[in-house]
């Protein structure tokens, strides 16, 4: 616990703690009494003693040198001059403003807190994101930053009670990265980075040329025996040139390295300022004299070639960010506007706006929400409802992005478009969870900031063990391992990894929200099946068995409206025999394990043998034989009783889904424990696992979905997946280490399980397998790739072997490598999709 050094001795321990001071050295917060003195107050005795030792030492310069530039004086705004504090407030005023912010409206939450993306200037490699995650987890009120390096976009959780929108962008700026609203298209923000970064270059490259020149002049002129005043003011002229290139398109190093020193939080532009720092003072010192040579020519290079290696990586983060952009792989990206001469013209899906108008044509994805202005078709809407048939649509009727057309062209006036329709709410919440980072992102996110630590310290023995000759020659060995070593492919390597993953997924419509299962299914475990639906077809077939065949009329009249997969198996048994169906008929009640309605003024109850005991129904002895006999056939019995006497045995069959067996197979052979836990009749489930050869002790029938639950707690051998309803194994997916979802819309599915498969074919569960398999060995070899990258380039740059204008050249290959590895990567087999 903090504690005030500097408080009277006379002071009552129990005294009331009224306020917190900041510790004068260090400036962390600190409770303290009522009478303690600002001017007095540490947070710890390391800070006591480190503020003696800078007293002691004449150093107290110090202190007013820190509040300068952290802020509390002149922070430095993006042209390089002093903003005041009052200025800096000002400047971001205006996000408090909801008319302002646009797309960024922060929009508040069941808790209280408000949630908002913003754009992010500035943005250069993992390590940024990571320094801004910690400023947050550092601000009382900000609850949580995630930062997508991909689109420069940063999600923000906070307090409005605590903290206001403008308080979180203010320190940041003083960090050096600006926030703004969203733009109102992507990539417009793209194209602001872009600009800025090629203005950078530009500059960079024109200093870089000249001092390149009068590099060669200088050369020449010491051949030539050039006149003394000449050659100094070539040199000066050089000298300007390097500094211009170093102090204004190279300060973005600068501003990241005191960005990692205030934050105390490694960052890849430390260990680049400081080359640059030393590259500096050693051109200084030579202009300064007239003696040895002049880096500023190199130093100017090595600017152009930095800025170009950091463009390169932005382009691929662009690439990247289009490659696992999951909204995308579900809607299209462009679409047929209609004009006002009826014509159509394609254009951009993110151009449309609410009351445009498009065509669809048969075969096509809807790509807007809206309504129905002209045509009359079906709609396939499986993605999102779950409902396997086609739904009729007409003028008049909404219908939702990512649905298909299936029969003719449709006129829709638009009404929501990308992240504002249904299924891009759907896919922003993946999106938001997929950004959690999982263990091994943390691990990597971790050896990324010692990397930067035993770099730097590499580079001081190094110039050290370089020093004896000559201090030039040790500054160009220290600062190319400096500026060689690159933290960023290994803290980006396994986030991208998994960014594709999930977008990949996404084009063949399994929607992941959190990466950790793809770590968890990479490894094997126990993995739980539910029976109807799963591994069956879900679609039952109903055989008449015994009885009074008329009584399958009744049935089927009472439930006629029913959409219960048996309700509507009994209905096509009915037609199949051309069965005259009353038409007056009701449905009374659904009860568990059967209905009851009326039909012609006859009482009827369809549904299990036990409900019909628990109706008090009268069960002839034939009855009795023909449920025990589609019991042994692995059948399940429907009876249908009429007036209060079981008149008929239907036998519901639900077939195998093709090649299931198949699946279940390859997964023993992986190393997986394969069971059922099923709401059917023990008998029938055991059925099922004999014929898919699985252990019958792990084949569980008769379950309720709080028994299933049960099971998959209890189970502790390893991890465990469980495969079932979105919605009728809801609680079971949710205990799991990893719940799948593949029957239910996508929106029901997704608030139970961390993964959602739209396809009924075992197919994609067995892809889904494989590709988080391949993604964990993506990972490995990027990893491998970019650690090999830095042993080498670490080894030649503390050899001597490699200059500074060779490192700056090396620096963004380890990334863009990775970047280039990642979307090369076959996560999914390619097969006919």
């Amino acid at each position: 616990m903090p504690s005030n050094l500097g408080a009277s001795k006379n002071e009552d321990a129990s005294s009331t703690v009224e306020t917190s001071l900041p510790c004068v050295h260090c400036g962390e917060p600190t409770e303290v009494h009522r009478d303690a003195d600002p001017k007095s107050v540490f947070c710890c005795n390391g800070c006591r003693g480190a503020y003696e030792l800078i007293h002691g030492w004449g150093l107290e310069s110090y202190y007013g040198l820190r509040d300068q530039l952290a802020g509390g004086g002149q922070p430095i705004d993006r042209d390089g001059q002093a903003t005041s504090a009052d200025s800096l407030h000002e400047r971001y005023t205006v996000f408090d403003r909801a008319d302002y912010l646009g797309a960024s409206q922060p929009i508040e939450q069941s808790d209280g807190t408000m949630v908002c993306e913003l754009a992010v200037h500035g943005l250069h490699c993992a390590a940024c994101a990571w320094l801004i995650e910690n400023v947050a987890t550092r601000t009382p009120g900000w609850l949580d930053a995630r930062v997508k390096m991909s689109e420069h976009t940063m999600r923000v959780v906070f307090d409005p009670k605590k903290i206001s929108l403008s308080r979180i962008a203010q320190p940041l700026d003083r960090l050096g990265y600006e926030l703004s609203p969203l733009p109102e298209h992507r990539e417009d923000h793209f194209r602001q980075e872009n600009h800025r970064l090629l203005i950078q270059i530009a500059f960079a490259g024109f200093c870089a040329a000249n001092a390149m020149w009068i590099a060669i002049a200088l050369y020449a002129g010491e051949a030539s025996d050039v006149e003394a005043e000449h050659w100094s003011f070539l040199r000066w002229m050089g000298t300007g040139l390097g500094l211009a290139a170093v102090l204004l398109p190279g300060r973005t190093f600068f501003q990241g390295a005191w960005a990692s020193i205030k934050t105390r939080t490694p960052h890849m532009d430390l260990p680049v300022a400081l080359g640059l720092t030393v590259g500096t003072v050693a051109g200084v010192i030579a202009a300064i004299t007239g003696q040895g040579e002049s880096y500023f020519d190199s130093l100017a290079v090595l600017v152009f070639l930095l800025l170009i290696g950091r463009w390169i990586q932005f382009h691929q983060q662009h690439r990247a960010a289009k490659a696992v952009d999951l909204l995308l792989r579900i809607t299209p990206r462009h679409t047929q506007r209609i004009l006002a001469n009826d014509q159509t013209e394609l254009v951009l899906v993110d151009n449309l706006r609410p009351h445009d108008s498009v065509r669809v044509m048969a075969g096509q994805s809807v790509p807007v929400d809206g309504a129905i202005l002209v045509g009359q078709s079906s709609i396939d809407q499986s993605l999102l409802t779950g409902e396997s048939l086609p739904v009729s649509v007409q003028a008049g009727d909404a219908v939702s992005a990512g649905t298909v057309n299936l029969q003719s062209p449709l006129d829709i006036r638009v009404t929501s478009v990308g992240r504002e329709s249904r299924i891009g709410q759907v896919m922003q919440s993946v999106e938001e969870a997929a950004a959690q980072k999982t263990p091994i992102v943390q691990l990597a996110d971790s050896i990324g900031g010692y990397f930067v630590v035993i770099v730097t310290l590499l580079a001081i023995a190094t110039f050290f063990a370089w020093l004896s000759d000559g201090f030039g020659i040790a500054a160009s060995h220290a600062t190319s391992l400096l500026i060689v070593a690159c933290p960023c492919a290994l803290a980006l390597a396994t986030p991208l990894a998994i960014a594709v993953a999930l977008g990949r997924a996404a084009k063949r419509k399994i929607l992941i929200r959190d990466g950790s299962s793809l770590q968890t299914l990479a490894s094997v475990g126990t993995i739980w099946f539910d029976k109807t639906g799963t591994l069956t077809e879900g679609k039952p077939r109903a055989t008449f068995v015994e009885g009074d065949a008329s009584a399958i009329a009744h049935a089927a009249a009472i439930e006629r409206h029913c959409e219960h997969p048996i309700a509507i198996a009994i209905q096509r048994e009915a037609s199949r025999r051309h069965s005259i169906v009353p038409t007056n008929a009701q449905l009374g009640q659904v009860h568990v394990g059967g209905v009851s309605g009326n039909s012609d003024g006859h009482a009827v109850l369809v549904g299990s043998l036990s409900f019909m005991q628990d109706n008090h129904v009268v069960i002839p002895e034939p009855v009795l034989a023909a449920c025990d006999h589609c019991t042994n056939q692995s059948a399940s019995p429907s009876i249908i009783a009429i007036d209060g006497i079981a008149s008929c045995v239907l036998a519901i069959n639900d077939p195998l889904k093709p090649n299931v067996g198949q699946f279940i197979e390859s997964l023993k052979r992986r190393g997986w424990r394969v069971g059922i836990l099923s709401g059917d009749h023990p008998q029938i489930v055991a059925h099922v696992a004999e014929q898919l050869n699985l252990d019958t002790a792990k084949a569980l029938g008769g379950l309720s979905p709080e028994d299933k639950l049960q099971h998959v707690r209890d189970h502790s051998n390893g991890s465990t997946v469980m495969v079932g309803d979105g919605a009728n194994d809801a609680a079971a997916l949710a205990a799991a280490d990893v719940g799948i979802a593949v029957r239910g819309g996508a929106e029901v599915s997704l608030q139970a399980a961390p993964i959602y498969v739209a396809s009924d074919s075992m197919t994609s569960i067995s892809d889904l397998i494989g590709a988080a398999r391949r993604t964990q060995a993506l990972i490995r070899t990027a990893f491998a790739a970019s650690l090999s990258y830095n042993l080498v380039a670490v080894a030649l740059a503390m050899s001597g072997r490699i200059s500074p204008l060779v490192a700056a050249i090396l620096m963004p290959i380890s990334s863009v490598t990775v970047l280039a590895l990642t979307l090369a990567w076959p996560i999914f087999r390619e097969k006919q999709s």
